[in-house]
């Protein structure tokens, strides 16, 4: 039977039809977003503007925590999602290429669709009220005098977190004792009631807590964040060891282009709100917005940089 130009294209437009209408009609029920970690950590950049994605979307945005592995869980559901746009992935960058590596896991960041990055902050250490060190110079004398004496909580294996405390150790020369837990908010409280000695995590999740005791000693990035300006840096005390993180927003590999572009535009959108980065300032949050090309080359380049590290830190996978 031969086939003629009319005819292909004919049978062509028939079935590109539902792929079309499936486009056109996204989305027609609840889009769910994981979060990978423990409610009350990274949740807390998306909740603000829930309901403005809910509207603009017309349905449902449901914000969902799953914890456990460093973020391994979440975003292996992700992963495993039906790639039409309606289980997004709301994460922190080690989330995608430390701890896969570290956890013998069998996802990477080409397992996902990048769509858009919201947030970029350093990292906190912390200890807490009646301590015998109050400053990272006490700690640091602290640590040396005591190796894996002292005792510090992360989000999990191979998260962020885990990997800076790691750097900090080999570049000043001890060791620590690492206590993994479901989010930063869990670790805090074992902080607080005495479990572990020290905590590393989101300003977000340190700072407000400062009246509670929490006792912010040092912080990541190359430079004094301004919602901490008070908060010396890593590289202000001697160490050259700098990191920071992102967290944005991804979906399963296939998603369709038009979908990651109508989900990142919106994210970018909420992301400029002048209230939203107001209140995203007074909880000691950066943003750092990132459209779909620029995500996905950080992306990249922080899977080879993450790769590097770890090789230099002599961390494998357990």
């Amino acid at each position: 039977m031969s086939i003629t130009r009319r005819s292909a294209l004919v049978l062509g437009g028939v079935l590109a039809a539902p792929a079309l209408r499936a486009q056109t009609n996204w989305p027609d029920r609840p889009i769910r977003i994981i979060v990978p970690y423990a409610a009350g950590g990274a949740d807390q950049y998306i909740r603000p503007f829930q309901n403005r994605m809910s509207q603009a979307l017309g349905q449902p945005i449901v914000i969902e925590s799953v914890t456990g592995g460093g973020g391994a869980i979440g975003v292996n559901r992700v992963r495993s999602a039906a790639s039409d746009g309606y289980t997004l992935l709301f994460a922190g960058t080690g989330a995608l290429t430390a701890v896969p590596r570290l956890q013998k896991l069998n996802y990477s960041i080409a397992d996902f669709a990048p769509i858009a990055n919201l947030i970029g902050i350093p990292y906190v250490l912390a200890g807490r009220r009646g301590q015998s060190f109050g400053d990272f110079a006490g700690f640091l004398q602290a640590a040396r005098a005591k190796p894996e004496g002292l005792s510090y909580g992360t989000p999990g294996v191979g998260s962020t977190p885990h990997l800076v405390m790691e750097a900090m150790a080999k570049a000043a020369n001890f060791k620590l004792l690492h206590v993994p837990y479901s989010g930063v908010a869990t670790a805090v409280v074992a902080l607080l009631a005495g479990d572990i000695d020290l905590v590393m995590g989101a300003p977000s999740n340190i700072m407000p807590l400062v009246e509670r005791g929490v006792v912010p000693l040092v912080q990541t990035g190359a430079s004094r964040a301004s919602s901490m300006p008070d908060v010396p840096t890593l590289r202000e005390a001697g160490l050259m060891v700098e990191l920071v993180t992102r967290f944005g927003f991804l979906a399963p590999r296939g998603t369709d282009t038009a979908i990651l572009d109508r989900v990142g535009r919106l994210v970018l959108e909420c992301g400029a709100d002048p209230a939203y980065r107001e209140q995203m300032q007074r909880a000691f949050n950066e943003i750092e917005l990132l459209d779909r090309p620029r995500f996905a080359a950080f992306l990249a380049e922080e899977d080879a940089a993450t790769e590097r590290l770890l090789k230099e830190l002599n961390l494998t996978a357990g």
